[in-house]
């Protein structure tokens, strides 16, 4: 009871005798002293976040929220973080520590942590708060490290002739760790050439198109093509791979389509006809008009008894031998090259003297052999 508080009581008797009874109240008390104790303490929680699936060199944030849902005070927080390999920190450390301080209850802190992904592989970070007085938890984030890749690789002759086929090998392979789907395969041909055949693809003029649904990690798929051109010159084939992943590949393959040589001679003499003892010159032109060149291109001239040989110049050295005149072989005669040579004869015996020429080359396995007719009077 309170100081100076007043509870009033009522007592009903009965009696059981008569006469006069007196009926005495006791009232007491017994002081006491209270003492409050409050009995509480803290109970830390930690959630990790961080990203599912990332690719190599992508960054990998992670937030660690550490929480006290205790009832009083948690003193000397502590956040340490355990980097698995996968992961690298910009320090290089691998064990990352971060004091809290305090924690009231019912206040969260949260750190943040940026790594960047270095391995391939799923990988589990997992952190560990600690209090003075408190119990340690742990909370952990796993993290795919997954790369999207793919390869394309195009084969194909380095040389082929005009007029005849190249067969081109396209090869694409996913060699990441992701399927890729709706896949497309297209072969650009050169404008010069055109396509012969692209077995299972879509023809659209000088282009070829492949279609894939799916293409799982590992999985390996050729295609075939077949070129032909009637235009000389090197010319190459790109190949353009697309996905849904929008992890894109090119690849190309260049072939030198080889033309021919194709020597032409004409000769033109000074004079004609000519008398005994008359000279007349014969200038001989030798023209590549082909579209590759030719090597090793030799003019000969053979007169007969009516003619003599008496002189020789032009792009080449020549020797006189008897009724024989030779030009030293040219090494190399590029397409639309021309060569000149003149030879200087003077008339010896009447009669139509028919002097040949012969033109020889590392191409032209027969040689081309032309007359030309002089008359000596």
């Amino acid at each position: 009871m309170s100081k100076g508080e007043c509870r009033p009581a009522k007592i009903w008797l009965k009696c059981d005798i008569e006469g006069e009874l007196c009926a005495c109240f006791c009232a007491t008390a017994v002081p006491v002293r209270f003492c409050s104790i409050l009995c509480a303490k803290p109970v830390l929680t930690c959630k990790k976040s961080g990203p599912e699936q990332v690719a190599p060199g992508e960054p990998v944030e992670y937030a660690i929220t550490v929480t006290n849902h205790g009832s009083c005070t948690a003193e000397d927080v502590v956040v340490t973080d355990n980097l698995p390999e996968g992961v690298e920190h910009v320090s290089c450390q691998k064990t990352l520590v971060y004091k809290l301080g305090s924690l009231e209850p019912c206040q969260s802190k949260t750190v943040n942590i940026c790594t960047t992904a270095v391995k391939r592989g799923k990988f589990t970070n997992t952190a560990v708060v600690t209090a003075c007085n408190a119990d340690s938890v742990s909370c952990e984030s796993t993290v795919c490290i997954s790369c999207c890749q793919m390869e394309c690789t195009k084969v194909g002759p380095k040389e082929q002739q005009i007029g005849k086929n190249a067969d081109y090998q396209i090869i694409v392979m996913n060699t990441g760790d992701l399927p890729l789907t709706d896949v497309v395969i297209v072969d650009h041909a050169p404008p010069s050439t055109s396509i012969v055949t692209a077995n299972g693809a879509t023809i659209s003029g000088n282009t070829a198109t492949w279609r894939l649904r799916e293409m799982k990690p590992g999985e390996k798929v050729s295609f075939n093509t077949t070129l032909t051109t009637c235009v000389a010159g090197c010319f190459t084939n790109k190949v353009d791979v697309t996905n849904c992943q929008n992890c894109n590949g090119h690849c190309e393959s260049m072939t030198h389509w080889k033309g021919r040589p194709a020597l032409n001679v004409s000769v033109a003499q000074t004079e004609n006809p000519i008398c005994i003892d008359d000279s007349t010159a014969y200038n001989i032109v030798v023209v590549n008009q082909g579209s590759e060149p030719d090597s090793n291109v030799q003019v000969v001239v053979t007169f007969p008894e009516e003619v003599q040989a008496i002189g020789v110049s032009g792009d080449a050295s020549g020797q006189i031998s008897g009724n024989t005149v030779k030009f030293a072989p040219v090494k190399n005669v590029a397409a639309r090259q021309t060569l000149r040579y003149r030879v200087d004869a003077k008339a010896k015996k009447s009669g139509d003297a028919r002097v040949k020429f012969e033109v020889s080359s590392d191409a032209i396995k027969t040689p081309i052999v032309q007359q030309e007719s002089t008359i000596v009077n």
